[in-house]
């Protein structure tokens, strides 16, 4: 409806669809006649943009014209999930007009349809302004959408050079093909297309060649971009001058991207930008006192005016930190040359403190969950759990390698135990989180290994049974509860039976697990993991009960385990009956294990790491809370012998001892360590609790807490381990820092920076060069840091 009774209302005409239009207009008084000598040449102009927020059954536009002298009519059309057209007619000279106009929407057109409008605008005098256009979608949804980052508008291109394009695109329905279009100067189309998985979000670079032909004259780009659906969508045109290359008097723009902490092989990241073309682009590194540190350039034809190359540094940097400047150059075509500098014009050089360390990106991406060191072949394997595969890191040229496949959300690693003096087997195990096994990954195949076969582990269910007097008879009835618990292996540690003595070599192999937990479990535990052993040799199992044993008040529950065989492999078996009869001299008796159901299962992420000497293993408790249990586990103490039929783990934590390191620690668990022979354990929380196997508090190192774990020396044995320089632990920190602690007198000896804080397992590591390594996951990937093995203790 207009408000202006006085100006007479435009006609409006619709196609398609019902329309609902409001209409405010600027008009002069009378009609103006203009000779042919001054014809009016100015064409009008005309945007049009999406209308105000409306029902789901409408789609709203906006569109401004104006005029000069007076406009005559408007059009609208619109196409794609909905075609019509709107034009409007003005009876009398309107110089400006706004029209807000209402689409209903056909039952027949889908939701998430991509509506093109386009409006043009016509004056008296006949002339067309330029078509204006917007994308929207059926239901209001966001629809699909391209613009050029870079250049900006009106910058200038110069014939005759390359000109690189930055598009970037995004659709609800994925991304199928992204390109430009070129009009003006001369006509050109290039487009990329892409595959499945379709991204609902991309950017790209491509090069535009400006012919040498063209010059003085303005090229229009226009990006557009095509979804899944194949909607097709253009972007806001943008403009840019084209120049002779002799009448460009420009000097190059330079952009320098480096980190505030880098290593000494890091990389640099410079960008120039000239319209007559780069032809020198480089860094210079200094000392704070001016003095060139180390420089590197690279040289172009110049047929391109932005040029982009990210160096890797090679930093005469031997003391961390050490702070240096880092500053980028170029040098353009007609020979001009710049350094990077700020908005306003100042000289930028970058202040940089250069750390320890080498960081390698993950080269698929992905995350990792645990790491292990095999100094045979001198290379890291880690856990990718979103890739279903092993990184393989080597260190003797710090490349990945050719990553090995397993199984499903692969965690936990561990080796194939040999011998009591630490030997690895030729095979690697993998708990795969994401099913109900264990691969076996074998060294010798292969690149770098290959899976050769899944252990599948058993289903072992667990029961409460309970005597109760029923209310009717008096009667004791007894109630037999079930447990149901996921059998998804998380974290891994080997252990083998043998003598304690080094050098014996190694029996059975036990690896003992724990469980990754889901919200599908039976009451009361959703979301509690576990912890078990299984004799892959025997193919025997065991569920960890121990640390449970004992009577809540007013409660007696009387436990019941059973085994059902996977894959064939074992057979069904019970692990803890409900009642055995024991026969003595003096008679027969019933013995049962009575358990603090409470204490029975464990929170989410429990950790597990067995000792270098593969007997035995520390387990951590995980979760955000604090109270966290700790427990270790010694494979030669055996099963005791004192029932019918053996269901005791003598080489589990007992109950007291496991309720004493609560009472001492009160710690919350964010990674476990172990040293060689398992005298000297660790749990890493607000600090990091030092215990020896029997859960009795050392000490307390006053580390920082972080989502990062810890590590011993390798060669860190026993609680007072010689020699002195092997008497230390490793521990990741929230800072960018791992810090090195004196294990016996509880003392920071060291902070070694590094570039990023560790947010996954840190593994220490003795090459067989005799190289102290350390080795830790950071967001930007796997961080090598060689350390000095001359570290000096604090007390003897």
């Amino acid at each position: 409806m207009l408000s202006l009774l006085s100006t007479p209302r435009p006609r409006l005409r619709a196609g398609l669809g019902a329309l609902v239009a409001a209409v405010a207009l600027g008009a002069c008084s009378g009609d103006e006649v203009i000779d042919p000598p001054f014809a009016d040449t100015v064409k009008p102009r005309v945007t049009i943009a999406k209308g105000n927020a409306v029902a789901d059954t409408l789609v709203s536009v906006t569109i401004n014209a104006t005029d000069n002298i007076g406009l005559k009519r408007v059009r609208l059309f619109l196409s794609g999930g909905i075609t019509a057209t709107y034009d409007t007619t003005m009876t009398s000279a309107v110089t400006s007009l706004t029209l807000a106009v209402n689409v209903r929407v056909p039952s027949s057109a889908p939701i998430g349809a991509t509506v093109n409008a386009r409006s043009v605008a016509i004056d008296g005098a006949g002339n067309f302004s330029d078509t204006a256009l917007v994308a929207l979608t059926v239901g209001n949804l966001e629809p699909p959408r391209a613009i050029i980052t870079s250049p900006v508008a009106a910058s200038p291109v110069v014939s005759g050079k390359a000109l690189v394009l930055s598009i970037s695109a995004k659709a609800r329905y994925k991304v199928r093909t992204l390109g430009y279009q070129i009009s003006g100067a001369f006509n050109a189309a290039d487009s990329l297309s892409f595959n499945s998985p379709l991204r609902d979000s991309l950017a790209i670079l491509d090069t535009l060649t400006i012919p040498d032909t063209v010059r003085g004259a303005t090229i229009n780009v226009t990006p557009f971009v095509t979804d899944s659906l194949n909607q097709r969508v253009l972007g806001t045109a943008v403009a840019y001058a084209v120049q002779s290359p002799a009448n460009a008097n420009t000097i190059p723009v330079v952009r320098t991207g480096v980190s505030r902490r880098v290593e000494v092989s890091d990389t640099v990241f410079v960008e120039a930008t000239d319209p007559v073309g780069i032809s020198v682009i480089g860094y210079e590194v200094r000392s704070l006192t001016g003095q060139l540190l180390v420089a590197d350039s690279v040289t172009s034809t110049g047929a391109f005016s932005t040029l982009v190359r990210t160096f890797r540094s090679r930093l005469p940097v031997n003391v961390f930190p050490t702070t240096v400047t880092i500053a980028g150059f170029a040098r353009n075509a007609n020979g001009r040359r710049d350094v990077a500098r700020f908005g306003s014009g100042a000289v930028r050089a970058d202040s940089v403190q250069v750390v320890a360390g080498y960081t390698n990106p993950l080269p698929g991406g992905g995350q990792i969950a645990d790491a292990i060191y095999v100094p045979r072949t001198d290379r890291l394997y880690l856990s990718n759990i979103e890739r279903n595969w092993l990184e393989v890191f080597n260190l003797a040229d710090s490349t990945f390698r050719a990553p090995v496949g397993v199984g499903s959300r692969p965690w936990g690693l561990a080796a194939w135990p040999r011998d009591r003096d630490g030997a690895m087997g030729d095979t690697l195990l993998v708990a795969n989180s994401g099913g109900t096994n264990i691969s076996y990954v074998n060294l010798n195949a292969g690149p770098t290994g290959r899976e050769v076969y899944r252990y599948p582990l058993p289903n072992i269910m667990v029961y409460s049974v309970t005597s109760v007097k029923s209310q009717l008879t008096d009667q004791v009835i007894t109630q037999r509860t079930v447990y149901d618990f996921s059998d998804r292996p998380q974290y891994l540690a080997t252990t083998c039976v043998a003598s304690p003595n080094p050098g014996t070599p190694c029996g059975d192999v036990v690896a003992v697990y724990s469980t990754t937990p889901t919200p599908g479990q039976s009451a009361p535990f959703p979301n509690k993991g576990t912890v078990r052993w299984e004799n892959l040799n025997k193919n025997s199992s065991h569920f960890f009960f121990e640390q449970a044993m004992g009577q809540t008040q007013n409660r007696s529950d009387t436990l019941e385990i059973e085994r059902f065989a996977a894959g064939g492999v074992g057979a069904d078996s019970v692990l803890l009956p409900f009642r055995q009869s024991i026969v003595t001299p003096n008679g027969t008796f019933n013995y049962s294990v009575v358990a603090r159901l409470d204490q029975l299962a464990f929170r989410d992420t429990t950790y597990v790491r067995n000792s270098g000497n593969f007997r035995r293993a520390i387990i951590g408790e995980g979760g955000p809370v604090l109270g966290s249990r700790a427990l270790t586990y010694d494979v030669t103490r055996g099963l005791d012998n004192g029932t019918p039929l053996p269901v005791i783990d003598r080489g589990i934590s007992r109950p007291v001892d496991v309720s004493d390191f609560i009472a001492n620690t009160f710690a919350r668990v964010q990674g476990v360590g172990i040293n060689f022979d398992g005298e000297l354990n660790a749990v890493k929380g607000d600090s990091t609790y030092l215990f020896d196997n029997t859960l009795r508090l050392q000490g307390i190192l006053q580390s920082r807490p972080s989502g990062g774990g810890l590590d011993f020396h390798p060669l860190n044995n026993s609680a007072n381990s010689t020699p002195l320089r092997t008497r230390l632990a490793f521990v990741a920190s929230s800072e960018p820092v791992i810090d090195v602690f004196d294990t016996y007198c509880y003392r920071r000896i060291a902070t070694v920076p590094i570039r990023d804080p560790i947010i996954g397992p840190v593994r220490a590591t003795v090459r067989p060069n005799g190289q102290l390594v350390l080795v830790g996951a950071t967001i930007r990937g796997v961080t090598l840091v060689a350390l000095p093995d001359n570290f000096t203790t604090t007390c003897q």
